[in-house]
């Protein structure tokens, strides 16, 4: 008796996926729902931020930290400076622009909540575009849809490198 082709791919693939699930594989960009949480994570508070753009980042550090909004005794806070700048490109021969530039700059500090000293710092940089047009209120919303964006992957880029820093103090225990 042979096996057919398809049926030693099928196999091999179901094998891969037994293997990849018990060494603890979570895929990177995968939805997060409110029963994937780290208590270590989730111990860690976000310092409020001011304006308008921090006040979304806050939220979805929040929401990237602790999904499921758990009760955590906090261990860490982290300290978040955010800068937003704007710049114009495709610049026409009468002076006007076509499409800007969003860039979003953040660097924070994650200190230790008994000692009160920093213990972790690092920086996240995100770029979003959009393009200008004659209605201004539709180039406003494009502005702040892409700032968004760019605010969105900050966190998401802050979400990672406080999972590194965090399993970095699981191993140093």
């Amino acid at each position: 008796m042979s096996w057919s082709s398809a049926a030693r791919r099928l196999t091999v693939f179901a094998m891969l996926c037994v293997v990849l699930a018990g060494c603890g594989f979570h895929p990177l960009y995968a939805p997060k729902s409110s029963n994937d949480w780290d208590p270590d994570l989730a111990a860690i508070r976000v310092a409020p931020i001011k304006d308008r753009p921090g006040q979304i980042l806050e939220l979805a550090l929040r929401e990237n930290l602790n999904p499921a909004a758990a009760k955590v005794a906090a261990r860490w806070r982290v300290n978040t400076d955010l800068t937003i700048s704007r710049s114009d490109l495709g610049i026409q021969r009468n002076a006007t622009a076509t499409t800007s530039e969003i860039t979003v700059n953040v660097r924070f500090m994650v200190f230790d909540l008994k000692s009160g000293t920093p213990i972790y710092t690092s920086t996240a940089r995100a770029v979003g575009d959009f393009d200008q047009i004659y209605d201004a209120y539709a180039t406003q919303v494009a502005a702040d849809a892409a700032r968004d964006r760019a605010l969105r992957q900050i966190s998401d880029e802050m979400t990672l490198r406080l999972a590194l820093f965090v399993r970095k103090q699981r191993g140093d225990k």
